[in-house]
């Protein structure tokens, strides 16, 4: 059974795209066909969802461990209850998180500690409780929720829009914390996946916004 918060389309198959990651995508009817993005991470603690979208049942069948469903924002619980119902996930949601299904496994704010490493980043802009993920290692990858987006891969990236009551230039500000850290992946949850130079396109997105 699936609920308003998932797109109506499954994706058929996941990706590779860098050492035990994988990449999935649907064009969402609930934003007027656009492109929104799930990745999963192979890890000790098993198999971790990022902002997971609905996949064909046989599709799911190649992750009979989902350990974890993480999400950057509350919008963005996606499938995530689905895949804690048919294959026991923890869904780790940011305090704060609002309009969601059910009760999350865990909430967490910037500096609690997430399972395999992962660091959260808070990134206000898109709302006050958005934030980024960071796993760091071989490779590294950047997860930025809604803070930067695009249409579809072959788009410029974009800046999101800010929440009308936060300070203007904030978004602008979480982006510019971003630059900081060492990427080797830029992941999406719009628009696809960087991984030529994802720091540069992150540079190029940040002088442009100036």
């Amino acid at each position: 059974m699936s609920s308003v918060s998932e797109p109506s389309e499954r994706a058929r198959v996941a990706l590779r795209i860098a050492p035990g990651t994988e990449h999935w995508s649907v064009a969402d009817d609930r934003i007027g066909g656009a492109q929104s993005d799930s990745y999963s991470v192979y890890t000790k603690s098993g198999v971790i969802f990022i902002d997971p979208l609905p996949l064909t049942y046989a599709a799911a069948d190649w992750f009979p461990a989902v350990s974890y469903a993480l999400l950057t924002r509350g919008s963005h619980q996606r499938a995530s209850w689905r895949y804690r119902r048919e294959h026991g996930a923890r869904v780790v949601a940011p305090r704060g998180s609002w309009h969601l299904d059910a009760e999350p496994d865990q909430h967490y704010v910037e500096g609690t500690r997430l399972p395999a490493d992962f660091r959260a980043i808070r990134t206000p802009g898109p709302e006050f409780d958005h934030y980024a993920l960071y796993r760091p290692g071989e490779p590294s990858l950047l997860f930025v929720g809604d803070l930067v987006t695009r249409r579809d891969p072959s788009t410029p990236l974009q800046l999101s829009p800010e929440e009308p009551k936060l300070t203007p230039g904030i978004a602008r500000r979480s982006l510019e914390k971003l630059l900081e850290l060492d990427i080797d992946v830029l992941c999406l949850s719009h628009g696809g996946y960087i991984d030529e130079d994802p720091k540069g396109a992150l540079v190029e997105l940040y002088e442009r916004t100036a």
